[in-house]
């Protein structure tokens, strides 16, 4: 390999370390991240505790806590005082009957912790389990966890990536044609809801699936 060669992928190679550090830089802004992962049941806080183990990564983590820990405090603890200090124990799931190679490496990781305290720190202590549906199980939990549910179900419920959300942003510009130009922006709001839970079969019409219609 002649050397400009290796000049140009020595070059490629940092600029692309540069972007990502700017993207790790944003993520870290923002507690919401992590909070994807620990209030997924089947990760939780141990599997960043177990992880993230280098001292930079010791910084994430105590900054993940912390972060979570306050947006939590400010948004969802306003209410429910007594609910959250219930004590509570999770039923185990009945496990799937094989796990994929990447499932038991993720399981591999977590170590194995138990129940004790108030809301948000007994969800911490959680006995690791296997979760198909984290929303599911949150929405199944919401009585022992009131507040930290809501929390969970808005964290789980933001999409990974803006397709979808640009997808339904054009399909409302359709929607709002030049002869519905005084329809309020409430309307325009349920009727792409609609659209979008018959399109993705949470919800049927006149009793039919909308999964259904194109057989």
């Amino acid at each position: 390999m002649e050397g400009q060669e290796r000049a140009s992928i020595k070059a490629s190679i940092n600029n692309a370390w540069i972007k990502l550090n700017e993207y790790y830089t944003l993520l870290g802004r923002s507690p919401l991240f992590a909070a994807s992962v620990v209030l997924n049941p089947d990760l939780g806080l141990r599997w960043l505790e177990t992880n993230w183990t280098s001292p930079e990564q010791l910084q994430w983590l105590r900054d993940a806590k912390d972060g979570i820990k306050v947006y939590f405090e400010r948004w969802y603890s306003k209410n429910d005082d007594n609910a959250s200090e219930s004590v509570f124990i999770t039923p185990s799931l009945t496990p799937r009957p094989e796990q994929s190679r990447f499932e038991q490496w993720i399981k591999s990781r977590q170590p194995k912790l138990s129940v004790t305290g108030s809301e948000l720190e007994r969800y911490y202590r959680l006995e690791p389990e296997q979760v198909d549906d984290p929303i599911r199980w949150w929405i199944d939990h919401s009585n022992a966890f009131p507040r930290l549910s809501r929390f969970a179900l808005d964290i789980l419920a933001i999409p990974a990536m803006s397709t979808d959300c640009e997808r339904a942003f054009s399909l409302a510009k359709l929607t709002v044609s030049s002869q519905r130009h005084s329809l309020l922006g409430s309307s325009i709001e349920s009727i792409q809801l609609l659209k979008n839970w018959v399109r993705g079969g949470c919800i049927t019409l006149g009793g039919l699936c909308s999964s259904n219609k194109a057989d």
